[in-house]
């Protein structure tokens, strides 16, 4: 992989596939375990499904980071594909959480800036990847961290604090 746009990135991207892979199985075991408490609230069922989507998209933006020969504006298109996917997700999570009574306000703003932290990013990397600029992937992999992060809070979440 050298002289490529992500010469030097390999090990990044496999490691933080393997993350993201990991612990996307870490939250469906979370929504087995405890389907029927997920089920029985719209804002768990949203949140499981953003944090699902945030962690296909570490994969996915891993796995397109390991492309041999790409382009930037073509990584950066992909990245900002996927990046639209996911942050459908969070939009819709964010949506469900916010008028639930239970959530205090201070938890409200939390959840907002920690769903912002984590995409806003990996849009940016994409959107300079897209003009040519190989200063995206440093945010792309900003992102990518941030939101292993957020997705680990939200699978503990699923597993823990639903029980209280």
């Amino acid at each position: 992989m050298t002289d490529t746009l992500t010469a030097g990135w390999l090990e990044f991207y496999v490691a933080t596939a393997g993350a993201g892979a990991a612990l996307a199985g870490l939250v469906m075991v979370a929504l087995s375990v405890n389907i029927k408490e997920i089920l029985g609230e719209p804002s768990l069922t949203a949140r499981a499904a953003a944090a699902v989507g945030s962690l296909v998209l570490v994969v996915v933006a891993a796995g397109v980071g390991l492309i041999p020969a790409q382009p930037a504006p073509v990584l950066g298109a992909e990245l900002l594909v996927g990046t639209a996917a996911a942050s459908l997700l969070q939009i819709r999570a964010l949506r469900t959480m916010i008028p639930v009574e239970q959530i205090s306000n201070r938890n409200r703003v939390l959840n907002s800036v920690l769903v912002s932290l984590q995409l806003v990013p990996i849009l940016a990397g994409a959107v300079l990847l897209l003009a040519g600029l190989e200063a995206g992937l440093y945010w792309v992999a900003a992102g990518m961290l941030l939101t292993l992060i957020g997705s680990m809070l939200a699978a503990w979440v699923l597993m823990v604090e639903i029980l209280r």
